[in-house]
């Protein structure tokens, strides 16, 4: 069988992973590894370009999530096109562009107090039973002094003294305060919406009547070494809450939050 070069284009500031990526996308393409056929194995491959078994898997993750291979426990890595399968990717440049609220918004705590999730609040929140989270609650309000929504903000323990920071001119995202004052970075975002309706004091608070119709939007915020660290719940009225995507035809691109819809 023939080889593809194995040589990439180290320095070159781009990740070895997406080198690899391409020399065996180039070779895929060049009939050097036919469609219907193997790729090399892992060892090989991680012995061709000098490099991890990490690096190697994050290569052919590539390539199976462009529709070019299909890694299969116990035989190998297929080959099923020589030419990526369009996917329709939508990419933002930070998390603050998910969900984002306006600018002249703000989240005012009201509450404050430490919780221990019960086995319905962990499943609900996604957490682990009995995990022990500080929480933060209040209405997101306009300067106007008109509510947008209402929230829970669940953080570590470690990370409470956040609360201070939070509402009056200081606008900015939880996760991000955190990530400031304690160099806890986002690695991943979980999100959930679904539908509910609003109990007595949340009622009273955003002006509506009780029991009527909500839409909640849960984020889980996950950080180094991929622990949750803040969970947050908005809940909005039903009829002030919209969302819309917009999706491009594309690939997942270094330096954006991205996924495939």
């Amino acid at each position: 069988m023939q080889q593809a070069s194995g040589a990439v284009a180290r320095g070159s500031g781009r990740p070895l992973y997406r080198e690899i990526a391409d020399d065996l996308l180039a070779g895929i393409g060049q009939g050097i590894f036919p469609v219907g056929t193997l790729l090399p194995g892992e060892m090989e491959l991680i012995q061709r370009y000098q490099s991890s078994r990490h690096t190697v898997r994050e290569a052919l993750r590539v390539l199976e999530d462009m529709g070019i291979v299909q890694r299969q426990r116990g035989r190998g890595t297929l080959v099923l096109s020589p030419e990526a399968q369009p996917a329709f990717v939508q990419m933002v440049k930070s998390p603050e562009e998910l969900f984002s609220y306006p600018a002249d918004s703000a989240f005012r705590v009201v509450a404050e107090e430490a919780v221990t999730l019960s086995g319905s609040a962990a499943q609900r929140l996604k957490a682990v039973k009995g995990s022990r989270w500080t929480r933060m609650s209040g209405p997101r309000m306009f300067e106007s002094g008109m509510p947008v929504c209402w929230t829970d903000v669940y953080v570590l323990p470690e990370y409470a003294t956040i609360a201070r920071q939070l509402g009056g001119a200081n606008s900015r995202p939880v996760y991000e305060i955190i990530s400031k004052a304690f160099g806890e970075e986002v690695q991943k975002i979980g999100i959930e919406i679904y539908a509910s309706s609003f109990d007595d004091e949340r009622a009273k608070a955003l002006g509506v009547e009780v029991g009527t119709p909500s839409l909640c939007l849960c984020r889980r915020y996950y950080g180094n070494k991929g622990r949750l660290f803040e969970i947050s719940v908005s809940e909005h009225p039903a009829q002030n809450y919209s969302y819309s995507l917009e999706f491009t035809s594309g690939w997942q691109n270094a330096g954006h939050w991205s996924w495939n819809k």
